[in-house]
């Protein structure tokens, strides 16, 4: 089976169909030892199909839940569903529900600061903990837009976003916006496994400042969240 190397781990996948390949083609490795293998089970494929699932969408989304519970469980990893840009060098990672403006927030980076932003992956990066520091990982899941690459930077902010008529940013406790963190990471209802989650989350923001976005999509938001982040 080939390996990808996804969130710096070679993880051995048997995909089934010729969609789920490609999407996973920019992670091949030519490693030759596997950290984990993960497959999905042509009988979960076919239920999620029967709910009214897409074959190739449905393989991918069973490999993507196989691949982030291995790296909760083993490898200091989380999922975190967000919008995740580097800019010189560092993450900044902006969570909310679909359709609040993720997407379209982290455009108006890219507009402002230019070649300066490369997006890491626009829907659902890994965050890992490797020599004492936090990544954020692009993954092949991207998204609908499939916009992110295969990269990975030290993560400087996390901003919560919502929508607002002022531009608003407010450094906050994980106690305080926990209903959107767990929103934003929980795979599994398992309790070991939530509450490696719980430890891992809490390890992350003792070391990376947690921001409430109030957000009116104007371009002047960006320098309201890069200024709280960099004491601006």
């Amino acid at each position: 089976m080939p390996i990808y190397k996804i969130a710096d781990l070679n993880i051995e996948i048997n995909p089934k169909y010729e969609k789920t390949s490609k999407q996973l083609a920019a992670y091949i490795t030519d490693e030759k030892t596997a950290d984990f293998c993960v497959e999905a089970e042509q009988s979960e494929i076919d239920r999620l199909v029967a709910d009214g699932g897409i074959d190739y969408l449905s393989e991918s989304c069973i490999i993507n839940t196989l691949v982030c519970r291995e790296i909760l469980d083993n490898y200091d990893g989380l999922f975190f569903h967000s919008s995740a840009l580097m800019l010189d060098g560092k993450a900044y990672l902006f969570s909310a529900p679909s359709g609040t403006g993720k997407s379209t927030h982290t455009a108006l980076w890219q507009r402002h600061f230019g070649g300066r932003v490369q997006m890491i992956n626009d829907d659902k990066p890994i965050i890992r903990k490797k020599g004492g520091v936090f990544y954020v990982y692009g993954t092949p899941w991207m998204g609908k837009a499939d916009i992110g690459t295969n990269t990975k930077a030290p993560v400087k902010a996390v901003y919560i976003l919502q929508r607002a008529e002022e531009n608003t940013a407010v450094r906050v406790l994980p106690s305080q916006v926990m209903k959107q963190l767990l929103e934003a990471t929980v795979i599994d209802v398992e309790r070991s496994r939530m509450e490696k989650l719980l430890e891992l989350l809490d390890e992350f923001f003792k070391e990376t400042p947690l921001f409430l976005l109030g957000c009116n999509m104007d371009e002047s938001a960006v320098m309201m969240a890069y200024n709280a982040a960099n004491g601006g």
